[in-house]
């Protein structure tokens, strides 16, 4: 497997990887010139399902084969959820794992991850203990409804002064219980996938419900190991009904990630290009794809190659402003849409996306200094974010160890002359070649 290539400067490769220097190419400040290299499409397996599949894998007596579509290897979530769960253990005679020992699992700055390990935990067996931990940032976003949900089943979950979360497990039952969803729907998942489990949960989410979407990746994966899983709407609550069910499957496929494919498409658009990730199609269930309805209302064009897959081929002159764009089912499209906006002609109001102060960074705030950086112009607002396009400069870009920035300001950097970014390795936490791909090999660095 090749390792990370980035773009190149005049210092150290290690320096390069927390700081990179690309020149960009000048089609948007009127030349000609074309982008620098070919647009890589070697996008990992869907984050968001494989995490969901691997958690129900591990309540499987009999564990399924996973097919990962994506070409690029996962990224740091994924592979720190793998070694929790592998540190669990199987399902044995009734609960997760066998033995008693304390385990210390680490999630690094993974939120779904830590939250599904959380509720996992609670099916070891009786009084084994478990500290589910991860990186200050992580453990300072809120938690709470997760834990006061699995509490309200009988579950042991304390906090630590320092943010871990502490399992004691033993106790927990099936039956009905009320989470906040007004924050996060990740609380509602953990919670779903391991009722079967529990002999069953009635889950009421408690709205407005944010990227409520993902409550229906959670509700695919459940049917895709046999548990008829059902999601109804009940004004701005969800309700989500798990029966107990025995999870069972011989081989599961994980589709391509949007969510990294997202990243590709918005390059293609901004450099005038042409693109496919191979496997992704426009009617697919990721929320993410939400990106090829904003990109076409930006000028580009998007259609189908023979293979029925997305094809996104960029403007030749300039993206044109969005107008508004509800992000309420897919928040994490905010960076790299808000980046566009900054070069786009007119005004782009992003709006249903409050909950973004609660993410690796406050992403509203964070994605307007960056704009801001290279000469644009951003406001941050209660929901959202409202950006003015106007022609960018040099500058440097902090992305803050938040993945999103560093996909959002790496396609810049593809187009617009003298963008630094710093922290940039931060995009290997979901998508390791994301910055090979649209920033180009480094010379000299194989």
């Amino acid at each position: 497997m090749p390792g990370l290539i980035f773009p190149c400067d005049a210092r150290s490769p290690a320096a390069r990887r927390e700081s990179l220097r690309f020149p960009g190419c000048p089609a948007h400040a009127g030349g000609v010139a074309p982008p620098p290299s070919p647009l890589g499409v070697r996008v990992p397996a869907s984050k968001s399902i494989e995490q969901r599949v691997r958690a129900l894998a591990a309540l499987c007596a009999t564990p399924p084969r996973i097919v990962r579509l994506g070409e690029a290897p996962a990224g740091r979530d994924v592979v720190l959820l793998s070694r929790a769960l592998d540190a669990l253990g199987p399902w044995t005679d009734g609960s997760l794992g066998i033995d008693r020992r304390s385990l210390r699992l680490d999630l690094g700055l993974g939120a779904t991850g830590l939250r599904v390990t959380t509720a996992l935990a609670v099916l070891r067996p009786s009084g084994a203990r478990t500290l589910v931990t991860g990186r200050p940032p992580l453990l300072a976003r809120p938690h709470r409804p997760l834990r006061l949900a699995l509490e309200r089943l009988g579950a042991h979950v304390r906090r630590k002064p320092s943010g871990s979360l502490r399992v004691i497990a033993g106790g927990v039952r099936g039956g009905a219980v009320d989470v906040d969803g007004t924050r996060s729907s990740q609380y509602a998942s953990a919670l779903a996938l391991i009722a079967p489990r529990l002999g069953g949960l009635t889950i009421r989410v408690r709205g407005p419900v944010v990227s409520a979407a993902y409550l229906d990746l959670t509700i695919e994966a459940l049917r895709a190991f046999g548990v008829p899983a059902r999601r109804e709407s009940l004004g701005a609550d969800v309700v989500l009904d798990v029966p107990g069910a025995e999870p069972t499957a011989d081989v599961v496929t994980v589709p391509p990630d949007a969510s990294a494919a997202a990243g590709r498409y918005a390059a293609a658009a901004l450099a005038g290009e042409s693109i496919v990730v191979p496997g992704l199609r426009r009617d697919g269930s990721q929320p993410d794809l939400a990106v090829l309805d904003v990109l076409e209302a930006m000028g580009a064009t998007v259609d189908a190659d023979p293979a029925g897959q997305a094809r996104v081929t960029g403007p030749a002159g300039r993206l044109r402003a969005a107008g508004e764009v509800d992000l309420r089912a897919s928040p994490d499209l905010l960076p790299v849409l808000a980046a566009l906006a900054a070069t786009a002609d007119g005004t782009t109001r992003f709006v249903g996306a409050p909950h973004l102060k609660h993410k690796e960074t406050d992403r509203r705030v964070t994605v307007a200094r960056g704009i801001e950086a290279l000469g644009g112009d951003a406001t941050v607002t209660d929901d959202g974010l409202v950006v003015r396009g106007t022609a960018l400069h040099p500058g440097t870009v902090a992305v803050g160890g938040d993945h999103r920035l560093a996909f959002a300001f790496a396609v810049l950097a593809r187009c617009v002359p003298g963008v630094r970014l710093e922290g940039a390795s931060a995009a290997s936490k979901s998508d390791p070649w994301f910055l090979a791909d649209v920033l180009g090999p480094c010379p000299g660095e194989g």
